[in-house]
């Protein structure tokens, strides 16, 4: 007896991790980006981009260590320096 075409579509659902998972690689592997300084303008649109977009997290994953601080530097423009919390005071 053939599977019906919803088994495989709940099956092939149920082996993907969930978004909260995704999104977690992601943030720790952005984290990881040697010379990105945590909490710049640089880190906060760079895991914005990679989580909405699927090509350049596909591109970012697959690049060279080395590579993947310029790569999110290209794409996002935005600055590698600290921000401050000027919005908390």
């Amino acid at each position: 007896m053939a599977s019906s075409p919803s088994a495989v579509t709940d099956e092939s659902y149920r082996s993907q991790p969930s978004i909260e998972d995704q999104m977690a690689v992601l943030v720790k592997r952005v984290g990881f980006v040697r010379g990105l300084v945590l909490k710049s303008p640089l880190y906060w649109e760079s895991i914005e981009l990679l989580a909405k977009d699927e090509v350049s997290r596909g591109i970012f994953y697959a690049l060279p260590h080395e590579c993947k601080l310029h790569y999110l530097q290209r794409k996002t423009k935005a600055l590698n320096v600290e921000e401050r919390a000027s919005y908390l005071l």
